[in-house]
């Protein structure tokens, strides 16, 4: 009997709030469920839009190579370069008295080595050779 009271005192007083609680949290878990699918289409697309921008930068490289007065530009670098460390290599190699000195500023350290992953770690080194070669 007193089951029955509560049930009926619960049913009349706090029906309509529990309903609301509950549609409460469905909602809730309807827009978790959009949050996430929106998350997952926006993944999607920033890895769709890399993939585009990787094959974008393929074709202004391969562009690039294939433009003969690119290497010219690039040869004005990196041929200075090349002979500077040549005769570091052969300096210290053979100890001639030549006293190869060290790039004077960090600056210019850093841009050989810009130099060098221009020729070496992009692969420009090879669509040099293949321009030269024609």
């Amino acid at each position: 009997m007193i089951g029955t009271v509560m049930a009926f005192l619960l049913k009349i007083g706090f029906g309509g709030l529990v309903e609301k609680g509950i549609d409460a949290l469905n909602r809730r878990a309807e827009l978790s469920n959009d949050r996430a699918a929106i998350e997952a289409k926006t993944t999607a697309e920033l890895a769709r839009l890399a993939v585009e921008e990787s094959r974008v930068m393929a074709e202004f490289n391969t562009a690039k190579l294939g433009f003969p007065w690119f290497w010219v530009f690039a040869a004005m670098f990196l041929v200075p370069l090349a002979l500077w460390w040549a005769a570091v290599i052969l300096d210290s190699v053979f100890g001639f008295a030549w006293n190869v000195a060290d790039l004077p500023t960090p600056q210019m350290q850093q841009w050989a080595g810009d130099m060098i992953r221009l020729v070496f770690y992009v692969g420009t080194g090879v669509g040099a050779l293949r321009s030269l070669r024609k």
